[in-house]
């Protein structure tokens, strides 16, 4: 796997936006029987927790999730099965969860340490490779919407953090496919 270059994204995401309904339908469904953990994780929970605070925004939210999908297929190629390591999503939860709980719990910290936490958090880890490119599209693609929409900033945030989460899921899984 590799960083996507500017015309190599601008192509997948092309082929994002020219998907038509049933089309999307049946990629959809697809994710689903090949990672349903992964799927639910994304249109069920973190859309949820979007939803919760403004239910325009989690549909952008969702629209913008199939797009990296369509991105990744695009790229990359099928994803791998459920069944090829059934445990996948499961060590991923994990190793969030030791990411974002400090996040979470940031009311109780300085101002300074939350911003390192912050950058903690969005900086790549050992050998892990960030999608720059496709990870500002999505913010920029949020805040687009944002400009016509009310929305507060916490919200905002927090959809753009689910989406890289999104976007480094996706990265994980892909990199595991390479690798085998």
């Amino acid at each position: 796997m590799h960083e996507l270059i500017a015309q190599e994204l601008y192509q997948a995401l092309e082929y994002a936006k020219s998907i038509d309904e049933d089309s999307g339908k049946r990629m959809m469904i697809q994710f689903e029987i090949d990672q349903p953990l992964f799927f639910q994780t994304i249109f069920n929970t973190f859309s949820s927790i979007i939803a919760g605070r403004n239910q325009d925004i989690a549909h952008v939210f969702m629209d913008l999730s199939f797009e990296v999908l369509c991105v990744y297929q695009k790229a990359f190629g099928n994803m791998p099965k459920f069944n090829d390591d059934p445990t996948w999503m499961e060590r991923q939860a994990g190793l969030l969860d030791k990411e974002l709980k400090p996040l979470m719990e940031g009311k109780n910290i300085s101002e300074k340490r939350s911003q390192r936490i912050k950058e903690d958090f969005f900086r790549a880890k050992d050998g892990e490779l960030v999608q720059v490119g496709l990870v500002q599209f999505l913010n920029e693609s949020v805040d687009d919407f944002v400009v016509g929409n009310s929305c507060d900033t916490a919200t905002v945030d927090l959809t753009k953090t689910m989406l890289f989460v999104v976007v480094r899921l996706f990265n994980n899984l892909y990199t595991r496919l390479t690798l085998q």
